[in-house]
């Protein structure tokens, strides 16, 4: 086991705002650390030299911090975990089925393991069978789950939406900021400081087309920073169209907006593409789903975009040449490519798994997919991919008025922010991720989600009655749930 400065660093921090911190100080910490994606605090050299992300050290502190010995939060602990049984049952099919799944169907199928041989062919496969992986993945899945239970119990008491907000516009101000800067200093000495934070046992990825450079921030590779980019992004305009906190959300979210649409990166595109839609269908539905005066900024944005693009291809057609010859090399030529065949060989994989299984699935961590849809399928078959259905319509919460429309209270609309944030989130992993683990900030924005909207308001709790409308098919909005 080798610790690096990360390693020491992290829980120096945790132990400040342990002793003198909250529970929600301690959330907005971790939060803070899945900003070092390309980072590592411990590197378990017994276990194939995985990374400890900073965020998964942080995540034990903040479960510290929710142990702490107080009869209320005992009791919002059993309450939160109430509100993520669906996830906990994903969780333990997955954990449990990582030991005893690929032990079953040893053999029975070949499959790219998740941490690739080098040296093989695209389609490299061997025959099933438990590895270091399996655990891995296991414990990552765990993470995941406590990360929900305790953004639940972090935001389900007292008024925890402003700060979060705040937070949540610093983080994606300084993802941005970094994003930038990994292409202005490409190649200059000051580079040195994006390897001091890339330091984790990962494939760390660059990528550059007649001297141009893909951003990468301090993340492994182009995809994962768009993709985080892009969470932050979903909860920062969610945000803003909700009217929580704009002067700090808004700018943030414009200027995670421009960093993504110039980091050429196609797993940017995808999210931006299916979150463009969202807001557009919500636009043309009415009723309140977005204000007035937020969709014509939207439109406004969307007439600046067109026009900048017509005023760079108008004024040099020789830039706007290179620049759409990067685009597409790194987008839509990428299909045909090798890289483009091996991802979809890997995301079938999983659709074979689950044949192979009887329906079962053969264990979180036993082959490398390219798609979160596929790698559920396969890893924990039909039980887990139902309960995994069954917590996001609770997160997402579609029966309730505040999914879709205007509310006045911050608590509630925060919440909302967050449920949206946690399904479009899914997207790129739909076509990028390698495991069936959404991962540790998708399993805060769920508990966060879960905090602020399934648990009753702490200044309501004492009445049972609960500020939130439910929609009834056929009915419109029914009234406040009690």
């Amino acid at each position: 086991m080798t610790v690096t400065i990360f390693g020491l660093l992290i829980p120096l921090v945790a132990l400040l705002i342990l002793w003198r911190g909250t529970l929600v100080g301690m959330l907005i910490f971790v939060l803070g650390c899945t900003l070092m994606g390309g980072s590592a605090t411990v590197i378990l050299t017994a276990l194939g030299n995985s990374s400890v992300p900073p965020a998964n050290l942080a995540l034990l502190f903040l479960m510290l911090r929710c142990a702490a010995p107080r009869h209320e939060v005992h009791h919002g602990f059993w309450s939160a975990v109430d509100a993520n049984r669906w996830l906990a049952l994903f969780v333990l099919y997955g954990t449990l089925g990582a030991f005893v799944l690929p032990r079953l169907f040893a053999g029975a199928i070949d499959l790219t393991p998740l941490r690739p041989i080098p040296g093989h062919g695209l389609t490299y496969a061997v025959p099933l069978a438990f590895s270091n992986q399996n655990l891995t993945v296991g414990v990552y899945l765990f993470g995941t789950l406590l990360a929900a239970v305790a953004a639940t119990m972090a935001t389900g008491r007292g008024d925890s939406w402003r700060p979060l907000a705040k937070a949540a516009a610093v983080i994606g101000t300084v993802h941005a900021g970094f994003g930038i800067g990994s292409v202005v200093l490409a190649g200059t000495p000051l580079n040195i400081i994006f390897s001091f934070f890339r330091n984790g046992f990962y494939a760390q990825l660059s990528h550059s087309f007649e001297g141009l450079s893909r951003m990468t921030g301090i993340f492994p590779e182009a995809a994962v920073f768009a993709a985080y980019g892009l969470v932050w992004l979903v909860f920062l305009a969610e945000l803003w169209l909700r009217r929580v906190e704009p002067r700090w959300t808004g700018p943030a979210a414009l200027l995670l907006l421009l960093t993504l649409a110039a980091s050429t990166s196609s797993t940017a595109y995808l999210g931006l593409g299916v979150y463009t839609v969202i807001l557009a269908l919500r636009a043309l539905a009415g009723g309140g789903a977005l204000s007035a005066n937020r969709v014509v900024v939207l439109a406004l944005l969307a007439l600046a975009a067109a026009t900048a693009v017509v005023a760079v291809a108008v004024a040099s057609p020789q830039l706007a040449e290179r620049l759409l010859g990067f685009i597409s090399e790194l987008t839509v030529d990428k299909l045909d490519s090798g890289s483009g065949v091996q991802r979809a060989f890997w995301a079938r994989q999983g659709v074979d798994a689950f044949w192979a299984s009887y329906g079962l699935g053969v264990g979180v961590g036993s082959f490398r997919s390219s798609s979160i849809l596929t790698a559920i399928l396969g890893s924990v078959g039909i039980i887990g991919s139902i309960a995994f259905l069954a917590m996001l319509w609770r997160v997402f919460m579609p029966l309730r008025g505040s999914t879709w429309g205007q509310v006045t209270d911050p608590r509630v609309a925060t919440g909302a922010a967050a449920s949206w944030t946690a399904i479009v989130s899914l997207a790129p992993a739909s076509v990028a991720a390698p495991s069936p683990d959404p991962g540790l900030l998708w399993g805060m924005m769920a508990g966060i989600a879960l905090g602020l909207r399934w648990l009753p308001a702490p200044a309501a709790a004492a009445s049972g009655y609960r500020h939130e409308t439910v929609m009834q098919f056929g009915h419109g909005l029914a009234a406040p749930r009690t």
